[in-house]
């Protein structure tokens, strides 16, 4: 039996000016045909920025977009994934 699509929202955080940003864009690029949207917010305080990732993905599917995210030097990951849509 195949695992439905589940909605996520992955939370990234990594060095403002590093080559992580770039890294990451490469990354969804791979992954683009489960991603819904993203939104990207500087914290300057913490000479950090944050990088929101809205999913539609399997549970497999999104193991491997945040595995490959979580690889990339700098970078701290979060996901919150809801249950599965039964309709």
């Amino acid at each position: 039996m195949s695992q439905l699509p589940r909605m996520a929202f992955v939370l990234i955080s990594f060095p403002s000016g590093s080559r992580a940003f770039l890294d990451i864009v490469a990354v969804m690029s791979k992954f683009e045909q489960y991603l819904l949207g993203s939104i990207q917010v500087p914290d300057p305080q913490k000479q950090s920025s944050l990088f929101g990732i809205l999913v539609k993905a399997n549970t497999d599917q999104l193991g491997a977009l945040t595995g490959s995210l979580g690889k990339i030097k700098g970078v701290n990951i979060k996901s919150a994934v809801l249950p599965a849509d039964k309709s």
